[in-house]
């Protein structure tokens, strides 16, 4: 399988010369008419990983609800608003190229190299296609072509597109075929809406670089069991860690308790340690035991690093925790109830370790209420759940069937993901790509 190593970028900054206009490589958005506040707009992102669920990149949507026409300023002023470092961390962002983008008006990389604009429907069709998109790359912009169908003008726009998006199952493009020869003009193939194993497995013997789309759904199969099968079992770490969390989430948690099970795990020991004695709690003198360790750091950190040692195998165990994490703390906001965080996380938790729910609930003390919203999304905070599931799926009807409004769904959700970054990259053990 081809691998996707960093891309090298051009200098952003310098102007550059589309069309008959010289613009800057990110500049302020054109106006917009009227007042973004006074928007009611949903932001949504989709991983895109590796087959061997390595998270490379996110694809982020601005979808705006107005009872009027959205116009194309507005739009990309949604845009040019987001906060890109607290949705994407410094992976790759891939955004549909507004027409100002387009026009060179770009958000500024969080990493150089890693901004990349989706080329519209119908973009190899323009006179000029390939002027600009040689002008793009040229300001260090990377470029998604949509849709290839293998047509003489999308051909002709290859050598300046860095990604190209295939479906996996289209019967008239046989997908390894297309995968080499896409690769042979050194562009890395994205496999759109991939939502079962069994088309992973096929996106993966072709060559495919990457998934973007279906990954909820392949979440969902995995902690799933099939038909007359069994679930997967937990393991004896995992259980151990399950352990410690039915402890933390007991009304009285008893520390000396947690501790002594702690203890019996040497990597959560060091982890447990390591983390109170990071510069994050600016302590005056080192801590040296378990039993005061967890006391300092409080059950909800201890829950969270127990969570980061579950997916501590795991290829992509940063963005997994962050989006533990970003669910959890939705949760709890949305619910203004902290058993809302439980929820969130213990759900989230069973999905990225690919096991039922009810497993988890099971093997975790929770309360009857957290135990039915876990399993069956009822009550009322089930009803949150739902709603926040929902709106990682970009599933606005969804959100709009539990009566939450999917505005204040979304602008909850990306605030939390700041305060949930931060958290996931202080308690795993690194974060690069």
């Amino acid at each position: 399988m081809t691998s996707m190593p960093p891309l090298t970028s051009s200098p952003v900054g310098a102007p550059v010369q589309l069309g008959a206009q010289s613009v800057p490589a990110t500049a302020q958005a054109p106006d917009a008419g009227s007042p973004l506040a006074s928007t009611r707009s949903t932001v949504h992102r989709e991983p895109v990983a590796t087959l061997d669920g390595r998270i490379v990149g996110y694809a982020v949507s601005v979808t705006v609800d107005a009872s009027a026409p959205v116009s194309a300023d507005l739009l990309h002023a949604q845009y040019m608003a987001l906060d890109l470092p607290n949705i994407v961390a410094d992976r790759y962002v891939f955004l549909p190229a507004t027409e100002a983008m387009l026009d060179g008006f770009l958000p500024p990389p969080v990493v150089p190299g890693r901004l990349v604009l989706d080329l519209p429907p119908g973009y190899e069709d323009r006179p000029d296609a390939v002027e600009r998109a040689a002008a793009l790359r040229a300001l260090g912009v990377q470029l998604t072509l949509l849709d290839y169908r293998g047509e003489p003008a999308q051909e002709a726009l290859l050598p300046h597109v860095g990604f190209v998006v295939v479906r996996a199952d289209d019967p008239e493009m046989p997908l390894s075929p297309v995968v080499h020869h896409l690769h042979g003009h050194g562009c890395r193939v994205l496999a759109a809406d991939v939502r079962t194993s069994a088309l992973a497995d096929e996106c993966r013997a072709a060559g495919v670089d990457a998934l973007r789309g279906g990954h909820a759904e392949r979440a969902r199969e995995a902690s799933t069991p099939p038909p007359g099968g069994s679930a997967r079992v937990l393991r004896a770490g995992e259980l151990q860690c399950l352990a410690v969390m039915d402890l933390l989430g007991r009304p009285e948690v008893d520390f000396d308790e947690v501790s002594q099970v702690i203890d019996t795990d040497p990597v959560l020991t060091l982890r447990v340690l390591h983390l109170v004695n990071s510069g994050a709690f600016a302590l005056n003198h080192e801590v040296d035991t378990v039993q005061r360790a967890v006391v300092l750091l409080g059950a909800r950190e201890v829950s969270t690093l127990v969570s980061a040692l579950l997916l501590d195998a795991r290829p992509d165990a940063m963005d997994s925790l962050w989006f533990i994490l970003a669910r959890a703390l939705t949760c709890e906001e949305l619910a203004d109830d902290q058993a809302g965080y439980t929820v969130g996380m213990l759900s989230a938790l069973a999905e990225q370790l690919g096991v039922p729910a009810a497993a988890i609930v099971d093997k975790v003390g929770v309360s009857p209420t957290v135990a039915q919203a876990i399993r069956d999304e009822a009550g009322p905070l089930g009803t949150v759940l739902f709603a926040v599931r929902s709106h990682e799926r970009n599933d606005s009807d969804g959100v709009l069937a539990t009566g939450l409004n999917p505005a204040v769904v979304s602008s909850t959700y990306v605030s939390c993901l700041g305060n949930a970054l931060a958290t996931a990259r202080a308690v795993t053990r690194g974060d690069g790509l």
